[in-house]
């Protein structure tokens, strides 16, 4: 992504992790469900960067650069970014933080892997003779609603 300028969610917050790790602040992908002008949640990865003395401070790129691709004034363009920059909206429910965690036992260092990383919920089985996880797919559904 950071050659070709192009990249899904998942690219982007991962790319924006590594850069603020790479100046010193603390960062992680996140990957979960959002509900966004739709019924049905739908996969979704963001981020999040570390502030001493405040904590976590989250953020989605992917939504804040929608504002580029939507007819809108400058100053609500502007106003939409910057709250991205800094806040999400309430319709996340997250899976997985740090979605680049080291892998245990780590791997010789000449190896090669793009570490597999999940936006919903798995089923893993050591002892199945089946894909168990893609047998659970069809029986798993999420629906979220506003709660009074």
């Amino acid at each position: 992504m950071f050659e070709t300028d192009h990249g899904d969610c998942g690219t982007q917050s991962m790319l924006f992790s590594a850069f603020c790790r790479s100046l010193g602040i603390p960062a992680r992908a996140i990957g979960g469900y959002q509900m966004l002008q739709s019924e049905t949640p739908g996969s979704h990865f963001w981020s999040e960067y570390y502030l001493p003395g405040y904590g976590w401070v989250p953020n989605d790129l992917t939504i804040a650069e929608a504002a580029d691709y939507v007819v809108i004034p400058d100053e609500k363009r502007s106003a939409f970014k910057e709250y991205y920059a800094t806040n999400l909206d309430p319709t996340r429910l997250v899976v997985q933080k740090n979605v680049d965690a080291p892998m245990d036992p780590a791997l010789p260092e000449d190896a090669v892997i793009f570490r597999v990383v999940r936006q919903g919920p798995a089923i893993v089985s050591d002892t199945a003779d089946y894909d168990i996880d893609l047998f659970s797919q069809e029986r798993f559904s999420i629906s979220l609603a506003t709660v009074d």
